[in-house]
C-alpha cells in the first residue's frame, strides 16, 4: 500500500484548566440536565432528540457514508454482470448471399464486390453469459478508499453527535431564558401597579394643593417608562417560544400553551463538573469528527500516489453462448469465453498525478491544522465557560445579599408605616426598589444556569449515553 500511514498526532494539552481544578466522572455528565430536577425540561430534551431537524439530517448524512463505505468496500471485489439478448433481424440480399448461392460463398466465388456471408435473409441471434471485470489492488487505491470511507463514517458520526450535544444545551438555555422572561414579566407588572399607585397619590396631593406638579410629572415618565419595557420583554418571551418550538420541529405556535404560567427557574442541585484539559480529546465530539477526518485525508494521499503505477485488470468478456437456434444455446458447441489481463498506465500526463498528489498532500495538512485549531477553541470554549460561570456565581451571591437587605428595608418601611411615621409614598418606593433588585437576581440566575449548561457543553457532556432515534 503507497502513500503514509496514519498516526493520531500528539497535541500538547495542559496539565490543568486555569479557573478549577478536580475530577468529573462520565456518570456526572451523563444526562446533565436532570441534576435540574425540572420534568418538563427534561421532556423537552427528549422531544428535541426525536424531533430536531438538524440532528435528524446528520442521522441521513450517517446513512449516507456508510452507503458510502459500501461502495467503497464493493471496489476490491471483481464485477460480474449478466447479460442475455434476443434478436432476430433480416439482412440486405444485397449485401449477404442466400441460402441458394451458400454453395458458391462456400467454394470462393461471390455474387458482389464485397466478400459475402452465407444465411438466410431473415436471421435468429440468440446470447447469454456473464461479463467480468476484476481490477487487482497491487498498490492500495482501493483499500486506502475503503479506509478513507470508513473514517468519514466515523466523523459523521461524531458530527451528528456534536449537533445532538448542541440542540440538548440549546433547549435547556432555551428553557431557562423563558422562565426568566416570565419572572421578568410579573414583577415588571407589579413595579407598573406601584408606579400607577404612586402617580394617584402624588396626584391626589397636586390637587390638594400639597405638592408641586414636578414630582408627578417625574413620576409619570417613570410609570411610561416601565409600561413602554412589558412590550420588550412579552416579544422576546414570545420569540423564545418560538424559537424552542421549532428546534423541536414542530411549528412555531406548538408550545403556546405550554408556557402559560410562570414558574421560578430550576434550581441545580449536583456538582460542577472540571476534570482535566486531556479528557477533551475523548469527550468532546467535535474533536473526534475532526481527527477523524484527518485521518481520512491521509488516506487520499496513498490513493492519489498509486496513479503514478499501473492498473491490472483481469477480464472475462462474454463467457456463455451463443446460437441461432434457441434449442440449441446451451449446447457444447455453443459456448463462447475470452478471459485475459489488461494493464493501463498513464506513462504521460503532463503533471497531472503529481498534482494530485500534492492536492491531497495540502488536505492532509489542512485537516491537521483545522484538528489542532478544534482543539485550541475546545480548550478557549472550557476556559470561557468556567470563568463565567464561577463570577457570575460571586455576582449572583452578592445580588443575593442586595435582595435580602432591600426586603428587610421594606419590612421596616412598613412597621413604620403602620406606626405612622413614614408615608405611603415611601412605602411604595420601597417596594419598587425589591422589585427592582429581584429583577436583576433573577437575570443572575439565568446567567448562573446558562454559563453552566455552556460549560457542560464544553467539556462534550457524555453524548455517548444519550439515546438517539
Amino acid at each position: 500500500m503507497v502513500g503514509p500511514n496514519y498516526q493520531t498526532p500528539e497535541i500538547e494539552m495542559p496539565e490543568q484548566f486555569t479557573e478549577g481544578v478536580g475530577s468529573i466522572s462520565d456518570e456526572e455528565l451523563c444526562h446533565w440536565w436532570k441534576q435540574f430536577g425540572d420534568p418538563k425540561l427534561d421532556l423537552l430534551i427528549e422531544e428535541v432528540i426525536l424531533g430536531n431537524f438538524e440532528f435528524r439530517i446528520a442521522l441521513e448524512q450517517i446513512i449516507e457514508a456508510r452507503a458510502q463505505f459500501q461502495i467503497q468496500s464493493s471496489m476490491l471485489f471483481p464485477t460480474i454482470d449478466l447479460n442475455a439478448t434476443t434478436i432476430r433481424q433480416r439482412f440486405s440480399q444485397n449485401l449477404f448471399t442466400t441460402a441458394q448461392n451458400a454453395q458458391s460463398f462456400a467454394s470462393g466465388a461471390t455474387t458482389s464486390g464485397i466478400g459475402a456471408i452465407a444465411g438466410p435473409p431473415v436471421q435468429d441471434f440468440f446470447q447469454a453469459g456473464f461479463d467480468a471485470i476484476w481490477e487487482i489492488d497491487f498498490w492500495g487505491k482501493f483499500r486506502r478508499g475503503k479506509q478513507a470511507a470508513y473514517d468519514q463514517l466515523e466523523a459523521d458520526q461524531f458530527l451528528a453527535s456534536n449537533i445532538l450535544l448542541t440542540i440538548i444545551a440549546e433547549t435547556a438555555r432555551d428553557y431557562f431564558v423563558i422562565r426568566s422572561l416570565q419572572q421578568q414579566i410579573e414583577l415588571l407588572k407589579k413595579k407598573v401597579a406601584a408606579d400607577e399607585r404612586e402617580v394617584d397619590l402624588l396626584q391626589a396631593l397636586f390637587d390638594a394643593g400639597l405638592d408641586n406638579e414636578i414630582q408627578l410629572q417625574s413620576q409619570i415618565a417613570i410609570l411610561d417608562t416601565d409600561q413602554a419595557q412589558l412590550p420588550i420583554l412579552e416579544t422576546s418571551f414570545k420569540q423564545m417560544v418560538y424559537a424552542l418550538a421549532v428546534l423541536l420541529g414542530k411549528q412555531p405556535e406548538a408550545l403556546s400553551d405550554v408556557f402559560t404560567v410562570a414558574q421560578p427557574l430550576p434550581i441545580f442541585t449536583g456538582k460542577v463538573p472540571i476534570g482535566l484539559p486531556s479528557d477533551l480529546l475523548r469527550r468532546r465530539p467535535d474533536i473526534r469528527a475532526s481527527e477523524r477526518q484527518l485521518a481520512a485525508a491521509t488516506e487520499g494521499i496513498g490513493i492519489a500516489v498509486s496513479a503514478l503505477f499501473p492498473s491490472i485488470s483481469l477480464t472475462g468478456n462474454n463467457y456463455g453462448y451463443e446460437s441461432n437456434k434457441a434449442n440449441k444455446l446451451f449446447h457444447h458447441k455453443s459456448t463462447i469465453w475470452s478471459i485475459g489481463p489488461s494493464v493501463n498506465w498513464d506513462l504521460i500526463d503532463f503533471g497531472k498525478t503529481r498534482g494530485q498528489i500534492e492536492e491531497a498532500n495540502s488536505m492532509q495538512r489542512q485537516a491537521l491544522l483545522s484538528y489542532e485549531q478544534t482543539v485550541i477553541f475546545a480548550l478557549q470554549d472550557v476556559e470561557g465557560a468556567l470563568v463565567a460561570y464561577f463570577e457570575e456565581q460571586k455576582r449572583n451571591g452578592d445580588l443575593a445579599n442586595v435582595v435580602t437587605a432591600v426586603e428587610k428595608s421594606l419590612e421596616l418601611t412598613e412597621d413604620l408605616l403602620q406606626a405612622g411615621l413614614v408615608s405611603e409614598l415611601q412605602e411604595l418606593e420601597a417596594l419598587k426598589t425589591v422589585f427592582n433588585a429581584q429583577t436583576t437576581y433573577i437575570q443572575s440566575e439565568q446567567a448562573v444556569a446558562t454559563d453552566l449548561i455552556s460549560l457542560y457543553k464544553a467539556l462534550g457532556g457524555n453524548w455517548e449515553c444519550c439515546s438517539t432515534p
